[in-house]
């Protein structure tokens, strides 16, 4: 388990994204609420950073129930919330988690309704 300390003061204990399993993975996505025929919207990156948050996070500072569910993300400072988007540990979990994004290009990433594999000219 890592301890770090955020912009605010705040800690979070984070397990080590080689621990997550398969359940963590669908634990995940059911905080993203679309099907996977919907259009992506612009919260959509954030829901699925609070995915991952719920699964990587064991326990934190904040006067809040640990987050199983967005509530408590929800009410995190928004510099806490950017740095831990940030963290290795978290970047390493939204990869395994959402493996088909880190198949991605950046451009792709821009526009949804663009192809996961750049198309052969």
């Amino acid at each position: 388990m890592e301890r770090i300390t955020l912009p605010s003061g705040a800690w979070v204990e984070l397990r080590d994204p080689a621990t997550l399993r398969r359940g963590d993975r669908k634990s995940a996505l059911r905080m993203v609420p679309i099907s996977e025929d919907a259009e992506l919207t612009l919260a959509t990156q954030l829901e699925m950073a609070d995915g991952v948050f719920a699964v990587m996070i064991t326990g934190w500072s904040y006067d809040l129930p640990l987050p199983v569910t967005a509530a408590s993300l929800e009410l995190l400072p928004m510099e806490d919330g950017a740095a831990l988007e940030e963290h290795p540990s978290i970047e390493a979990a939204h990869k395994l988690i959402f493996p088909e994004q880190a198949k991605k290009t950046p451009e792709q990433l821009a526009d949804p309704a663009s192809p996961t594999e750049p198309s052969a000219g």
